[in-house]
């Protein structure tokens, strides 16, 4: 048994400095490069501390990247599962905290900002009990490190932690083992084709090598290092990029060698979506993505109001616009490029593209869509009214402190929201009654309502809940 490099996950909550820790650890400068500052795409780089090699994977914040969070923390050996101090225990914190224990992992908690003013590093590890973490000194030994990842401070304690707890779970692997590597990402470059990112967990992955997916088989044509070096061969922990597919595998499925007809494959990490009953009145979409992990987060956030006719990667080709025409589809481009016959064709054709480079941006436009196709042409049935009496903002959201007036509110319910004479439809996403989050809440009651998408709720603005009527036939 030899002893390969640990690989190295960082989870946590948007925002929270997981790139700039590994900006500050490779002493590179990724997060510049991050349309919106956050990352979009699972990427897996090494470092060298002390003479070892660890090999660490990035993971996107937002919470449409769950999936993604999912992967890493089962990819993963050791996991460091970063807190800010002046954001503390935050929705994708606790989501990663869940995807830790469920992976059973090792873990350290990095409490991040430390240098920040309004830091609150015992609030921190308070909060985390409540998620049954139990940092030391708190209730337990999961250990813990104070950082900034901006000015470095703490970041060699952590690599030693890291390093120590790796040392602990003895991570080795046979050097007689048939290889196993596992998909971090793929994308269609479109000057070398499917550049596939992968993880080797066991055995040794060579130039010239023919390995397999579920669903695609390469013969190994190149491999590159994080770092884009042109390299032979791939061990145990290293992370490459492999050029050869001829199609895109699946995110998050194991690469064996042999070809697709010989290998004995496991089930792919991935479950493909549901199928969708294109009778229903939907919002019809086109979906094209740069790399196939965005593309999963974007689909995997979508609701059932939306039918997907298309999805894929790479750049809009002038199919899509066609295809886009006949089926009377929105297309959606994320991180791609739009020639400039492509959208002369688009707009001879009538057909609408929307392409963003931010994810949020992308599912808050669908979200309007959804509602403006929902709007009522009838006359509609008021299910609750409520009257904004404070707003409160909290991390961005915009929460609604209101009287319920008449009727019922229920989350998942379509709303007016009325100021004079404007009126803005939306969603009621949350409901709380103090600190308690719950499902509905009715007429003299008092209450705080967030919405979907985040409007701009003021005082004395009416909500209004309301059904379409459907008449008896």
């Amino acid at each position: 048994m030899t002893a390969r490099p640990p690989i190295v996950a960082i989870l946590g909550h948007v925002d929270h400095g997981k790139t700039t820790l590994l900006d500050y650890i490779r002493k590179a400068h990724v997060a510049d490069k991050e349309a919106g500052g956050i990352t979009q795409s699972i990427g897996a780089y090494q470092a060298e501390f002390k003479g070892k090699l660890l090999t660490f994977i990035d993971t996107p914040g937002h919470a449409a990247f769950s999936k993604m969070r999912s992967r890493g923390a089962t990819v993963a050996d050791i996991v460091v599962l970063v807190v800010a101090a002046d954001d503390s225990v935050q929705p994708q914190t606790i989501e990663s905290i869940k995807h830790i224990k469920a992976s059973a992992v090792p873990f350290v908690v990095a409490i991040n900002k430390v240098d920040k003013p309004d830091a609150q590093v015992e609030v921190v590890k308070a909060e985390l009990t409540q998620h049954e973490v139990f940092v030391e000194g708190y209730g337990g030994n999961t250990p813990f490190v104070l950082i900034s990842g901006k000015k470095g401070t703490g970041v060699d304690t952590l690599l030693e932690t890291i390093l120590l707890l790796a040392e602990l779970e003895e991570i080795k692997y046979d050097d007689s083992a048939k290889l196993s590597a596992i998909v971090i990402e793929a994308k269609l470059d479109p000057k070398k084709g499917v550049l596939v990112s992968s993880i080797v967990k066991e055995g040794t992955l060579k130039l010239g090598d023919t390995v397999s997916t579920t669903n695609a088989t390469c013969k190994v044509r190149a491999l590159y290092s994080d770092a884009g070096i042109s390299v032979k061969e791939a061990l145990p922990g290293m992370p490459v990029q492999i050029l050869g597919f001829q199609t895109l595998p699946f995110v998050g499925d194991i690469i064996i060698p042999g070809s697709l007809e010989t290998a004995v494959h496991i089930s792919p990490l991935n479950v493909p979506a549901a199928a969708i009953d294109p009778t229903i009145k939907r919002l019809n979409v086109i979906v094209k993505a740069d790399t196939a992990g965005s593309l999963e987060a974007i689909l995997g956030s979508f609701t059932s109001d939306v039918y997907i006719v298309s999805s894929g990667t790479g750049d809009l080709t002038e199919s899509d616009v066609l295809l886009a025409s006949t089926t009377g589809s929105i297309i959606l481009g994320f991180n791609i490029k739009v020639s400039s016959s492509v959208a002369k064709l688009a707009e001879a054709e009538e057909v609408i593209i929307k392409a963003h480079k931010i994810i949020y941006e992308l599912l808050e436009y669908i979200e309007k869509k959804v509602l403006k196709l929902m709007e009522p042409s009838i006359d509609e049935d008021e299910l609750g009214k409520a009257t904004v009496l404070k707003v409160f903002d909290i991390n961005g959201d915009h929460i609604a402190g209101s009287s319920i007036e008449s009727g019922l509110f229920e989350v998942g319910n379509t709303i007016h929201l009325k100021r004079g004479d404007v009126v803005k439809d939306a969603r009621v996403r949350s409901i709380r009654i103090g600190k308690e989050e719950v499902k509905k809440v009715e007429a003299g009651k008092e209450c705080g309502i967030f919405l979907s998408p985040n409007l701009d709720v003021r005082e004395k603005d009416v909500i209004i809940a309301y059904k379409k009527k459907v008449d008896d036939i």
